[in-house]
């Protein structure tokens, strides 16, 4: 009788150290580990011209009148949904440099 208490007390402290050691583990790879970025989609054809005034590499600016319709995250990158006066246009922003690229436009 002695011997099966015992044997089931050192099996209570190595499960509740196995449970203790996991929580802290994933805790650690939660917030240490940086997020992967996932591939992206290949993009689809412009609907139309794309502005001459967006090369690649810019800094995002809005022209007047423009204004942001929507905002998503793209992988590592944002994409914003720009509304205006001469059409509807999706740029990828890069939020780190702040550069961003026209991937879609419409008239």
């Amino acid at each position: 009788m002695k011997a099966a208490v015992g044997g089931m007390g050192v099996l209570i402290i190595v499960g509740t150290t196995v449970v203790f050691g996991t929580i802290i583990h994933r805790l650690y790879v939660k917030f240490a580990a940086p997020s992967t970025p996932l591939p992206m989609a290949s993009v689809p054809p412009p609907l139309g011209a794309l502005p001459a005034a967006m090369p690649a590499g810019a800094l995002a600016q809005l022209a007047p009148g423009e204004h942001i319709s929507g905002i998503a995250s793209a992988g590592s990158e944002l994409a914003v949904w720009v509304s205006g006066p001469d059409g509807d246009r999706l740029l990828l922003l890069n939020p780190v440099t702040g550069q961003a690229r026209a991937v879609l436009a419409s008239p």
